[in-house]
């Protein structure tokens, strides 16, 4: 029997975490959803930066009760992440983590952790989409691989890819970049592999 609000047919959502308005981001995420066409997923797109999200005031609500206190976008997300089988994380690095508005999408999934409403997350696959302005092999990128591998832990979501694109800071620089474009549309084809992959990370 399926849960309710629970849909199994490739549904991918993507969290957009970008700040800036047709960035390096903006291309990746343009590039998966073309290259997806015709294939057997159904795409969904939420920019944060659009949305009106407010930070977790620690009211510990969502332990007993499958309803934030926070009346603001994020309830609209959360269907969306409900009705999502692949969620693929897309921020830039700020000072080797996400951005600021995708922390706070972070942080209000803490409504995931509480055994009230974690079984609306639970076994999802996730992929996380990183450009940067320094190399993708330095030590320092691993705070943010160990932030994330945390996070998944905690809401027993499978990260299933990363694509880390190093070097990159102008605004549409990544398009200049033929090896990154030839892995951003090998990505949105065979976004379906994703559904069937376990822990492979492309860094």
């Amino acid at each position: 029997m399926k849960r309710k609000g629970i849909s199994k047919a490739n549904n991918v959502l993507i969290l957009n975490g970008a700040t800036r308005i047709n960035g390096n981001t903006d291309f990746i995420l343009k590039t998966i959803i073309e290259s997806s066409e015709n294939t057997e997923v159904k795409i969904n797109q939420i920019n944060l930066r659009k949305k009106k999200i407010a930070d977790c005031i620690g009211c510990f609500q969502c332990h007993d009760d499958d309803k934030c206190s926070i009346k603001d976008d994020m309830i609209e997300i959360r269907e969306e992440i409900n009705k999502s089988d692949l969620l693929i994380f897309a921020s830039p690095v700020y000072w080797w983590g996400v951005t600021g508005i995708m922390k706070i999408l972070i942080d209000r999934l803490y409504f995931y952790y509480s055994s009230c409403n974690k079984k609306f997350i639970a076994g999802k696959k996730a992929i996380i989409v990183t450009p940067m302005n320094m190399n993708s092999d330095i030590h320092k990128i691993k705070i943010l691989i160990k932030f994330y591998d945390f996070l998944f832990d905690n809401l027993d979501v499978e990260l299933v890819d990363t694509y880390f694109f190093g070097n990159i800071n102008e605004k549409g620089e990544i398009g200049t970049n033929t090896e990154y474009l030839r892995q951003i549309d090998y990505l949105g084809k065979n976004l379906i592999e994703h559904f069937k992959k376990t822990d492979h990370k492309n860094i």
